[in-house]
């Protein structure tokens, strides 16, 4: 069975490799039928090595183990290539002639033209050949089977595997291989009852991994990639309705509301509003427009609608609807693409994972010299019985709970993530990597400050005096009716940034009247009070509140991350005016502007603007010949608008701070974790909100830059924020820095001088999406664990990149981190309690590895000991309460310790082979043996020669079936209830609380299970003979072990060695009396006394109840001590337990071991 097992696991883990070693290479592709797909996958981020200056130097780890962990490194590298090999099978589609294959949801077609397999499922058009399509009615009923054909159905098909293959992928892991050798080895040594439950468990927790975390998330992927929908498509120029999945690229589809869209398309006729939130997290509705009949149009985002998104209003010349051309389908959509990713996270190595298959070498080394001593120094009869005694010896050192004990803390740890504090978990195996955070990367808006901005006030421009107005504020918290806010802007605010408020804008209404657009747009738009046309409307006019004003819209610039503006062209009805506005960075719009038009202190009050936390733009305007025609106005470049404008002046918003964001920052600090802050917005609000909330340190001494790049000198510049004069020397470790984002994209290109400076930079600006992603790579470039926090939009790649992203938003696009929150306003804290919850989890993980190192090396040393001695083993209901009671069930209850109510100021050890964590394991064991000997040592006293007594169990001719009756003498109960002891302790011990975790005390279940096995053993050390005693064979004589047979429960659980006749060494007194007995064993039918030839003899010279059989005058053979014995071993054991309780208490687990470390200069 294990022999299948073993070579069921490698034909699974090297099915493609192997099968690829028969198959004849193809030298044409074109011939090829079946494919070999090598994926070039980004190697994992390394973590293992990762250290920053607050880590503490216990993570050091001995030379020889960096030594083999170079060796690993290099065998799994070859490893990894050769299971990346995926074989798929090359397909001949009859109706087009072509060959195709799909692989991850994407359909591949053979390009006879570049003779290679190319993927189908994006198109791209200009936006005249857009509404030509429109115009000749769209695709032909044949083009349009043709492209279904090529492309195949638009649906993301996520392959869900079946019951059967689920299970067997599961169970082909070399994890259930070492288990299923325990467990068969355990039932053929006729320990079925501990094998059964071995094998229970296995199929147990396998079953429960495949079908109900690893299979049920495949089913949820599949579901969130299906789509099934109606949608009218024009074919042939009519308009006929189909299934989403049969829409093909170039389709025209009529948009209808309430209904999602079945694929990426543009705008062609119309406009949409869509809601983006749950596939980009943006809150708000978003307007889409139609793209303009010009030649060489530029298509935006602004054109451009996705799969998935949910249509609010459809506005249109076709029957009132918008009309879209499918530009994607299938699986290269923006939806496709973001189920890809969740189909293959980025992963990630950390240390003990990394480290546990070099463990478990290593303990493979040690199971092989156990090996060699049982078939050197023991003889144990049968060479059957020396094969399954090597079986149970090696199932004991590479324990398969090992493995499941850290996924069990990593699965505890997630359930109380998602119970205890609203934190969804996609990815368990990045808790522990969570609790090695040193560095947290904080986007600003949506995640340290509130969603929303309030528009707050204007700074206005006299233009005849280049000077600024003074500042008009309004009041944010007004009631919907309240026109005061209203009568402020027509009273104080020039009548040119009075139409660039009300036009210059995205902004839409739904037919309710509701605004619809970028929260800054609509905050501004609302204060104004203009009104926008009617969604039917087919004249784009706003009009002011009173009527006397409107603006006649015609062309509208959209927002550009490249040129940081967004604009309008309109033209007043009343002047015939044609006005340019433009909005955006108060540094681009300045260099757009006429330098006559801007006040001296543009710059002073600008930069103090932003300073004061006030989210600021500029906005500036130009009036152009009433002359020009509205279609030349449509047809002209953009560039042809931004020039030559005239300030009008500042807007200024306010970005609230989150309540509880300093108080997060400041527990982040506390925990020794270092924040940075990455915003697209402006330096100096950067500089603000990271004031406010504490990532800049208000006490410190050093000065705060801030650092951008200068083009021409192609130097960076670095200015004091107090003074406001630049400085060209940093000081290193004293300053703190903040850099533009051109500044960064320098330093990114001269590494010698970003290598000096990175500890200091606290906030970057002005960074794009691709920046955000790295920041964070060069930050783990630097060997450091990084965390991300974002609103889970725009910061998806660098959610993703990051060791543990945590995205503060429940839309579908979170589900590329691996952690996500909404709770309590999406609220900053959830770091600190993922970050708690990882350090609890990690120090868990730590302690049940510990305690099954323990479990080892204690284990299979004393029964190699005890075999040597004299053939003794342990008894049955020792292997069953080691086994189960210890080992499963007091395993599990360690993996409930909860997070300390507050991070720590230094990180757990996440090294196995770590100082700290070989002492963990070493002290226990060291302890362990010499208490063994002690305690041997005062056994084997001379002064114990009246009852003690020891005698090879071979010797004794105990049956094979009574095998766990070779238990049955003084010298094992000493070493049982050492192991029992040691194992307890250890596993309470380990779980003391420290800085990680909350005291061992609130640990209801551990301590309820501690105090059962400590009961347990101390009534089986004080005990008289009776049920208990001779179930465990401690404290036994023959008497009361015939009383035990029959036990309900217990007889039927047992293998057969609970009751009949106590195999004691004073049964060899009996044996070596005459010749006729030497082989004679004991049975319950004849009362335990000898029978047969001989007997009489035998008995004559050692009457039943004489001193040399029922020794101490208990009933016939036994193993029962006396009491000075028992207090002995009491004394022993109390001495022990508080051994291991002041060592873990004050040392490993408590604020000692820092101060011995701080002492010697360590941390």
């Amino acid at each position: 069975m294990v022999v299948f097992h073993v070579l069921a696991a490698v034909l699974s883990k090297f099915y493609h490799s192997l099968v690829t070693l028969f198959m004849l290479p193809e030298p044409h592709l074109s011939e090829a039928t079946n494919v070999v797909i090598e994926e070039a996958v980004p190697l994992a981020e390394d973590s293992k090595d990762m250290i920053d200056p607050g880590m503490a130097s216990d993570e050091d780890v001995p030379v020889f183990s960096r030594h083999i962990s170079a060796l690993w490194d290099r065998l799994r590298a070859r490893f990894r290539s050769a299971t990346r090999k995926t074989i798929v099978e090359v397909e001949y589609d009859k109706l087009l002639g072509v060959k195709c294959y799909e692989y991850m949801c994407v359909r591949y077609v053979f390009d006879t033209d570049v003779g290679r397999f190319r993927p189908v499922g994006m198109g791209e058009w200009t936006a005249s050949e857009m509404h030509h399509r429109l115009r000749t009615g769209g695709l032909s009923h044949e083009e349009a089977t043709l492209e279904l054909e090529e492309t195949g159905p638009n649906e993301i098909r996520v392959r869900v595997p079946g019951i059967i293959e689920s299970l067997a992928s599961e169970f082909s892991d070399v994890l259930y291989i070492l288990q299923s050798i325990a467990a068969w080895t355990y039932i053929v040594y006729t320990t079925w009852n501990i094998g059964i439950i071995w094998l229970g468990m296995t199929l147990i927790a396998g079953i429960y991994r495949a079908l109900f975390i690893v299979r049920r998330g495949q089913k949820k992927i599949a579901t969130l990639a299906k789509l099934e929908t109606r949608v009218q498509a024009l074919r042939s120029g009519k308009w006929i309705e189909i299934g989403s999945h049969g829409v093909v690229l170039g389709d025209l589809l009529k948009v209808e509301e309430r209904e999602p869209l079945p694929c990426d398309g543009v705008v062609v006729e119309g406009s949409i509003i869509v809601n983006e939130s749950m596939l980009t997290g943006e809150p708000m509705p978003i307007q889409k427009f139609s793209v303009d009949d010009i030649e060489d149009v530029e298509i935006t985002k602004k054109n451009k609608a996705y799969a998935g998104t949910m249509c609010m209003q459809s506005t249109g010349p076709h029957d009132g609807r918008a009309i879209l051309l499918a530009t994607g389908v299938g699986a290269l959509t923006t939806k496709g693409q973001l189920i890809r990713m969740v189909l293959s996270p980025q992963s990630v190595r950390f240390k003990y994972t990394d480290q546990l298959p070099i463990i478990y070498s290593m303990l493979a080394l040690y199971a092989v010299l156990i090996i060699i001593l049982f078939m050197t120094t023991t003889s144990l009869g049968s060479w059957v019985v020396t094969v399954l005694e090597i079986l149970s010896a090696i199932a004991q050192t590479m324990n398969p709970m090992l493995p499941v004990s850290i996924v069990m803390g990593q699965s505890v740890a997630a359930f109380r993530l998602e119970q205890h504090h609203q934190i969804s978990c996609l990815q368990p195996g990045r808790i522990p990597v969570a609790g090695k955070i040193s560095t947290m990367v904080f986007d600003k808006t949506g995640t340290i400050t509130k969603d929303g901005m309030d528009f707050a006030a204007v700074v206005a421009v006299d233009p005849s005096s280049r000077t600024f107005l003074s500042k008009v504020q309004f009041e944010p918290d007004l009631p919907p009716l309240d026109e005061r806010n209203k009568r402020v802007i027509s009273e104080r605010v020039p009548l040119k940034m009075q139409y660039g408020l009300a036009c210059c804008h995205t902004v839409t209404t739904l037919r309710d009247g509701t605004f619809v657009g970028n929260h800054v747009e609509v905050s501004m738009l609302t204060m104004t009070g203009w009104s926008l046309p009617k969604p039917e409307s087919s004249d784009d006019i706003i009009t002011s509140p009173n009527g006397e004003h409107k603006l006649k819209v015609l062309k509208k610039l959209e927002f550009d991350h490249n040129r940081m503006t967004s604009g309008i062209v309109v033209r007043d009805l009343s002047t015939d005016e044609v006005i340019v506005v433009i909005k955006g960075s108060y540094e681009r719009v300045a260099a757009l502007s006429l330098p006559d038009t801007l006040p001296k202190d543009y710059v002073e009050v600008s930069e103090g603007c932003a300073s004061d936390n006030f989210y600021t733009l500029a906005m500036a305007t130009k009036t152009l010949d009433g002359s020009f025609t509205d279609e030349q106005i449509t047809a002209a470049k953009r560039d042809s608008f931004e020039f030559d404008l005239s300030m009008c002046g500042l807007l200024l918003f306010r970005n609230e701070m989150k309540p509880d964001s300093p108080a997060a920052i400041e527990a982040l600090t506390a925990g020794n974790i270092r924040n940075v802050m990455c915003t697209g917005d402006n330096v100096f609000t950067g500089i603000a909100i990271a004031k406010e909330c504490g990532i800049i340190g208000k006490g410190k001494n050093g000065r705060l830059l801030i650092g951008d790049y200068d083009e021409e000198m192609d130097e960076l510049l670095w200015v004091d924020t107090e003074t406001n004069e630049p400085c060209c020397d940093v000081e290193a470790g004293v300053d703190q820095l903040a850099v533009t984002g051109s500044a960064w994209k320098y330093l990114a290109r001269n590494s010698d001088e970003l290598d000096k400076l990175w500890k200091d930079i606290l906030v970057f600006a002005r960074m794009k999406p691709e920046d955000k992603v790295n920041v964070t790579k060069y930050l783990q470039s630097r060997k450091l664990v990084v965390g991300m926090c974002g609103d889970g939009g725009n910061d998806c790649g660098a959610l993703r990149a990051a060791h543990a992203g945590m995205a503060l938003s429940e839309a579908e696009a979170s589900m590329v981190s691996p952690f996500s929150s909404g709770r309590d306003g999406r609220s900053l804290f959830t770091v600190v309690d993922m970050i708690r919850e990882g350090r609890a989890c990690l120090a868990t993980n730590i302690a049940t590895y510990s305690f099954f190192i323990v479990y080892a090396f204690i284990l299979t040393t004393s029964r190699i000991v005890g075999t040597i001695i004299g053939n003794q083993v342990p008894g049955e209901w020792f292997w069953i309460s080691q086994d189960v009671l210890i080992s499963v069930i007091m395993v599990w209850t360690m993996t409930l310790s909860g997070p300390a109510a507050k991070l720590g100021d230094y990180r757990p050890s996440g090294s196995l082979l770590g100082w700290r964590t070989i002492l963990m394991c070493t002290v226990p064991i060291i302890t362990f043996f010499l208490t063994q000997i002690v305690a041997f040592a005062l056994l084997w006293s001379p002064s114990n020669s009246e009852w003690y007594s020891r005698v090879n169990t071979l010797d004794l001719q105990v049956p094979p079936q009574e095998w766990a009756k070779k238990g049955d003498n003084y010298d094992m109960p000493v070493q049982v209830i050492l192991l029992l002891t040691t194992l307890s302790t250890h596993a309470y011990v380990s779980s003391y609380g420290g800085a990680f975790r909350r005291s061992v005390l609130r640990n209801w279940a551990l301590n309820v299970m501690y105090i059962i096995v400590n009961v347990l053993l101390f009534s089986l050390l004080w005990v008289q003979p009776g049920d208990l005693s001779c179930v465990f064979r401690i404290n036994c004589d023959t008497g009361a072990s015939l009383e035990t047979a029959g036990l309900p429960i217990i007889e039927q659980y047992s293998v057969g060695s609970v009751g009949g006749c106590f195999l004691g060494p004073q049964i060899h007194k009996y044996q070596q009396a005459v010749p006729e007995l030497s082989s004679w064993s004991p049975l319950p039918q004849d009362d335990c006394r000898p029978t047969g030839p001989g007997s009489d003899v035998a008995l004559q010279r050692y009457p039943w109840d004489s001193p040399a059989i029922s020794t101490l005058g208990y009933s016939g053979p036994n193993n029962v001590y006396p009491v000075s014995f028992r207090v002995v071993m009491t004394v022993i054991l109390v001495f022990y337990i508080m051994i291991q309780h002041v060592m873990f208490g004050f040392g490993f687990s408590g604020s000692y071991w820092r101060k011995l470390l701080t002492r010697f200069g360590a941390v």
